[in-house]
């Protein structure tokens, strides 16, 4: 295997992907013709990919495995996998979509078991469905493509909560198929899994790593440093994002003024929470608020 530093780079701005999409907004892509793009050569997936099979077959290494698909297989390829010598039978036909680490992190929720189903995933990236979730899902992509279409200005919110939609969907085909392949998790992703829950049931929710490092007894560099492996982000960063999902439903949903906000979320002043909203919304609380007012 060559360097990594030197494969590669399987990304929604690839040449290979550019020439084959019929959506692609930077973040999404929808790829009818994925058999046509040449992985003979390795490469290194920066973009999550979901493939559904519909015909033929295809034979695909992946991390050095090899794997061989069939009509209704699902395969999911997380960031870092890396695809080599893949083949594909002449009658393969295929739907795919491809999905920036962006683009996950903003929409998907980070409770439940999407990200035990993440890691174990990345071990297994092949899974059989049902012929009732096989056709769920290409209604989905075929209510994608059609809205990819469709230009407007709620466009792209159409999509994200279709997109949303699947993956509630896939989720629970996923849960079943996790329990026939089951593996024991690191005592890092257990740990990891531990600070999603304290995080997702804590409200309002503290915003230091210090907090849920002491529930969880450990150090705030230890649990800082199981993030960065197990998700991916630092442990600040997957706080913040709680954080920001609750200030922008009460901005969203509720009548409450802006300094009510703030205190329901325990912010120390009100000069405190709008150099915190500025900082992450790139506008102040008043003005963030009427953004989202104006696009609902």
């Amino acid at each position: 295997m060559e360097n990594l530093h030197n494969l590669r780079k399987a990304n929604l701005k690839d040449e290979e992907v550019q020439k084959r999409v019929t959506y692609n907004d930077g973040d999404l892509a929808l790829i009818r013709h994925i058999h046509d793009i040449n992985t003979l050569l390795p490469c290194q997936l920066e973009v999550f990919v979901i493939v559904l099979v519909l015909e033929g077959k295809a034979s695909v290494c992946i991390n050095g495995n090899r794997y061989e698909a069939h009509p209704n297989d699902l395969y999911i390829g997380t960031p870092n996998n890396i695809v080599e010598n893949s083949l594909t039978s002449l009658d393969f036909q295929s739907l795919c979509i491809c999905v920036s680490i962006e683009y996950i992190r903003r929409i998907l929720p980070l409770a439940d078991n999407s990200w035990d189903l993440k890691l174990l995933f990345e071990e297994n990236p092949l899974c059989s469905l049902q012929p009732e979730e096989a056709r769920t899902f290409c209604q989905y992509y075929d209510l994608l493509c059609a809205k990819s279409q469709q230009p407007s200005p709620t466009q792209k919110k159409v999509m994200d909560a279709l997109m949303l939609a699947s993956f509630y969907d896939m989720q629970g085909a996923l849960s079943r198929v996790a329990q026939h392949m089951p593996r024991p998790f690191t005592a890092g992703e257990t740990l990891f899994k531990r600070f999603i829950e304290l995080l997702g049931s804590s409200y309002p929710k503290p915003r230091t790593v210090a907090y849920y490092a002491d529930r969880l007894n450990v150090t705030p560099k230890y649990l800082s440093s199981v993030c960065r492996l197990s998700g991916k982000q630092c442990a600040s960063s997957l706080i913040d994002q709680y954080v920001l999902k609750d200030i922008e439903y009460l901005m969203k949903h509720t009548q409450k003024s802006i300094k009510e906000i703030a205190c329901e979320l325990e912010f120390p002043n009100l000069s405190f929470f709008g150099k915190y909203v500025r900082k992450h919304f790139g506008l102040s609380p008043k003005a963030y608020r009427e953004k989202v007012l104006r696009e609902e």
